[in-house]
């Protein structure tokens, strides 16, 4: 069957069952428009709601949430789920036991042919996220439905849309249109100081009603979209189209070009504080969820420490120092979000002054920072550069093309275990897990799906299954099967032999840049 990821227990029976031409939904109007939208399009069948039809969806809330029961017999198919999710998750089965062709958006006219089987699965973790960066490199928007149909595919309940960077911002604001102005686009794109650059103008960014069209489109496959705008680091565009916004307004600045850590942060004063309160209204009025990113990485002091305003506004703030500062800021953004009714989430630098209460944790720098988080009784997700980071190269194949960072093949991705180091006690307190696409050496989404798969299919069966019997010989056998559906949708995936002549970089020689991650 090669089932990826693998449910919690399959059992085969003799027999099949072939969907007939007429085949019906016997459930609710919302049901059968879940399996309508997966499962009509590759199988060619219209699917209609009729009580007595042959595929029939029952709710079952004594399961936990997401989990189902899939059964294929004589008298055809029965789901039983414990919520809508649930329904998404065995549909999304139910197309990995037909032909691959059935993933496609058209029917190729495969014979639509099911063994009989009883499948009982459920989730080992609520947070099933992949990240996407389309800060540094932007990505049209048709590509963000397609990402997310390969995500629901593998199960992941949770896209981290990482919308705003040095080199790009990527939200529409009304009330700050000069961030979609100048903010949303560079002069050009230079891969280190010392190179050239290559004079092509790049940007984009997306209007509101683009981004609700996302989240809705998600939301019908199951996946909940968590937005990511960040302060105070990372901030150089911001600057460029609000310069007053910076600390030093009289130099100017422009959006950055190349990729790394700039020493530029937020002025941290109330017009500044003014201005983030107000981009994160706009935001909540597009993304309904309870969890909002706010970045908090990779954020430079220097500036602060030796600006004389910043210092007169610590001491004004009753802080020990301007360097403490960013505590204070994301203090006051974790609490105007709990007043709306929403739980920030930060990367794991913002425990660095002690643990942040009521906020959610991303330990990325290591495993041992989730670790820590969790004994102080934080929620914590697991999303450490060892094993999640898949900007990371896939091989040290002196063919690979340009990347950052180090090696993660997929085997490494797959030996992931979320909850080693952590108490028992403190279980309940890990979330989940999620992959990270960085995407400075990235441009396209033809990239963004090399540098994903196979390595997230790994990391899907890491968030969804039981580790119990987990063995890499095994998944890579099932993988094998698996990346046949891959290859009728059409993406392009790195193989594990090694990348295909038109995937290389042609290079002769493996090169290692500077680490720097967010």
């Amino acid at each position: 069957m090669n089932l990826v990821p693998q449910p919690s227990s399959v059992t085969e029976r003799a027999g099949t069952y072939i969907l007939p031409t007429d085949l019906a939904i016997d459930g609710t109007a919302d049901q059968a428009a879940i399996v309508r939208r997966l499962l009509s399009p590759g199988t060619g069948l219209e699917l209609p709601a009729a009580s007595g039809g042959a595929l029939k969806i029952n709710i079952d809330p004594a399961l936990p949430a997401e989990a189902y029961r899939l059964v294929v017999d004589e008298s055809g198919v029965t789901i039983t789920a414990a919520d809508d999710r649930g329904v998404n998750w065995a549909t999304q089965t139910l197309r990995q036991l037909l032909p691959a062709s059935v993933l496609r958006p058209a029917p190729s006219g495969a014979t639509l042919e099911l063994g009989h089987v009883q499948i009982e699965d459920q989730p080992r973790f609520g947070w099933r996220g992949v990240m996407l960066d389309v800060g540094r490199h932007f990505m049209p928007l048709h590509d963000l439905f397609g990402f997310i149909d390969l995500a629901a595919i593998h199960k992941y309940n949770t896209f981290h849309l990482h919308l705003s960077e040095d080199q790009g911002w990527r939200f529409e604001s009304k009330k700050y249109p000069r961030l979609q102005e100048v903010a949303s686009w560079r002069t050009e794109t230079r891969k280190h100081l010392d190179d050239a650059g290559d004079g092509t103008p790049h940007g984009g960014f997306y209007t509101a009603d683009q981004l609700r069209a996302v989240v809705q489109y998600a939301a019908q496959r199951g996946i909940t979209v968590v937005p990511e705008i960040e302060f105070p680091g990372h901030v150089l565009g911001v600057l460029a189209a609000y310069p007053e916004l910076g600390n030093h307004p009289e130099t100017g600045y422009a959006t950055a070009t190349e990729f790394g850590i700039f020493e530029e942060v937020l002025n941290m004063s109330d017009d500044a504080m003014t201005v983030v309160f107000d981009l994160y209204t706009e935001l909540l009025e597009v993304f309904p969820g309870r969890y909002v990113h706010v970045g908090g990485d990779e954020c430079p002091r220097k500036e602060w420490m030796d600006s004389p305003a910043a210092q007169a506004l610590a001491e004004q703030r009753g802080l020990p120092g301007p360097d403490h500062l960013q505590r204070w800021f994301t203090e006051r953004l974790r609490d105007w979000l709990a007043e709306r009714g929403r739980q920030l989430v930060g990367w794991d630098e913002i425990n660095d002054e002690g643990p942040l209460a009521g906020a959610v944790t991303m330990a990325w720098r290591d495993a041992s920072y989730g670790v820590t988080a969790a004994e102080a009784g934080l929620d914590v997700v697991m999303s450490p550069t060892s094993h999640t980071y898949f900007d990371y190269y896939p091989s040290t194949d002196d063919r690979e093309q340009y990347s950052i960072g180090w090696l993660l093949t997929t085997e490494k991705a797959y030996s992931f275990e979320p909850l080693n180091g952590i108490p028992a006690e403190q279980h309940e307190r890990i979330l989940g897990t999620q992959c990270q696409l960085w995407t400075e050496y990235v441009p396209n989404m033809r990239r963004v799906e090399y540098m994903l798969y196979p390595r997230a299919c790994a990391h899907s069966e890491v968030a969804w299954s039981s580790p119990a019997g987990r063995s890499w010989a095994e998944f890579s056998t099932r993988l094998e099967g698996h990346l046949q559906r891959l290859d009728a949708l059409g993406v392009n995936y790195r193989p594990e032999s090694g990348p295909r002549p038109w995937q290389q970089g042609g290079t002769g020689t493996l090169r290692r840049p500077d680490a720097h991650r967010h």
